[in-house]
């Protein structure tokens, strides 16, 4: 089994909060990518209105990250970015880095269990 995956690009964006676990579950669903990962983040926008008084208002959003084969890149940066909405005000940012080298997080195989 090849552990290491090369020439691949990483694919990160950052979306309104909540929408993560279903953009990943339509990777499974339609293109078969299960190698995804998301977390959560929050902070304060660069002009919201409460800002100029000093106070701030916070927003948490989901950070998405998927890396794939550059062969495949371009189709699911477009997958990702029109099903996430991002077509949308406020939708969200995307944007795609070269990743030479990546390693595959996958688990192992099991043998399957004896009955006793």
């Amino acid at each position: 089994m090849k552990l290491v995956q090369e020439n691949a690009k990483q694919i990160v964006c950052i979306i309104p909060k909540g929408k993560a676990a279903a953009l990943e579950q339509a990777l499974i669903e339609d293109h078969d990518i299960h190698e995804t990962n998301f977390h959560h983040a929050r902070g304060v926008g660069r002009f919201p209105r409460m800002f100029a008084r000093g106070i701030g208002e916070q927003r948490e959003k989901d950070i998405f990250e998927v890396t794939v084969s550059s062969d495949i890149a371009d189709e699911i940066f477009e997958y990702i970015f029109f099903k996430a909405e991002m077509d949308q005000p406020h939708g969200g940012i995307i944007y795609m880095i070269e990743a030479p080298r990546a390693s595959i997080m996958q688990l192992t195989d099991l043998p399957e269990e004896v009955s006793l």
